[in-house]
């Protein structure tokens, strides 16, 4: 694939790094972090369900990680990968512009001096860097376009597939009650360090929390989502698989989201599957050490006395003794 027709800097998009304000340097970013509270360690997060999958979780000893299409969000996907794919499409126009120029096909010098501007922009926000000549990169990054075109909900076929178990940093918190546990609903709580080590046990599987807002990943997560430098061995589960399940509209902020994620490329025998609210949804069983729940929270609802006795019992038949079993505050008519 050659690079493509430019004729004058006019003839291709404004380079899309303009369009984030404020983007920090590096030594303004190790600023920043020096005054964030990332030094307190995260201990538990928690997992809000239902009756029916508590007894599951509990009683099998595993969770189900879906495949993030199949997520109730109809935007777990689109919205990461709408930006995403405008961004490609700007770094095609921004490689084929170097490729013009390396080569000394650029008679405007507003090109020159356009291609100048673009490579000292990702240069300053230290990600995107252009390696040796680009031989190879047009394609690299036409098949990650044409992949992300694909991967706009459960009734396209997507190149990956990614199953996700979704927490919350917050075990009593109203929007998840409301939400994920219904009437009945209940909190239970793991601790990060061995949901870690779970996610460990699967080829790129990780734990993470989720980042809300594109423009703050680009700012101050760059390192996460963005490679350092684009080549033609760029792919988009290698390099941008993070950023498209892990960046969520800000609108969800309140929700603290982490999430134990487990990508593929191919569907395995151990892809099971079941009723879900959009149809037949896969999903993988991911079985955790007991020692994992420290802590059950009973929702808001009728009857919470005797719903925390029956979970009492169901602990304790299991081994779980030393799992604590508390009621919510949070004051919900259900």
């Amino acid at each position: 694939m050659s690079a493509m027709d430019l004729t004058g800097v006019n003839q291709f998009p404004p380079d899309w790094l303009t369009e984030i304000h404020r983007i920090p340097t590096r030594q303004q970013l190790a600023q920043i972090n020096s005054y964030a509270d990332e030094s307190i360690a995260l201990d538990a997060v928690y997992h809000y369900t239902n009756a029916a999958g508590l007894l599951g979780i509990i009683s099998g000893g595993q969770l189900w990680a879906t495949d993030v299409e199949f997520l109730n969000d109809a935007q777990e996907l689109t919205y990461a990968g709408d930006r995403l794919l405008r961004v490609i499409q700007a770094e095609l126009v921004t490689a084929s512009l170097r490729e013009h120029v390396t080569a000394g096909n650029a008679g405007d010098p507003q090109m020159v001096e356009e291609s100048r501007a673009r490579e000292y922009r990702r240069k300053n926000w230290d990600r995107h860097k252009n390696l040796g000549n680009g031989l190879g990169l047009l394609p690299a990054l036409n098949s990650i376009v044409d992949e992300l075109g694909q991967m706009r909900g459960p009734s396209r076929s997507s190149p990956l597939h990614v199953y996700v178990t979704c927490f919350c940093l917050t075990g009593d918190l109203l929007s998840q009650w409301r939400g994920y546990g219904g009437v009945g609903g209940y909190a239970i709580c793991f601790r990060s360090d061995i949901l870690k080590s779970v996610a460990d046990r699967f080829r790129r599987g990780d734990f993470l929390g989720i980042v809300y807002g594109f423009d703050e990943a680009v700012k101050y997560h760059r390192d996460h989502f963005f490679p350092e430098h684009l080549y033609s061995g760029t792919i988009l589960m290698d390099d941008y698989l993070k950023a498209l399940t892990t960046i969520k509209n800000p609108a969800f902020s309140e929700e603290r989201e982490w999430r134990l994620m487990i990508p593929r490329e191919e569907i395995r025998d151990d892809v099971g599957f079941r009723v879900g609210p959009v149809g037949v949804t896969p999903y993988l069983e991911v079985t955790f050490p007991r020692d994992a729940v420290t802590e059950v929270i009973v929702g808001p609802g009728q009857h919470p006395k005797e719903r925390a006795n029956g979970i009492r019992q169901l602990l304790d038949r299991y081994g779980m003794n030393r799992v604590q079993v508390k009621l919510s505050t949070t004051s919900l008519r259900l």
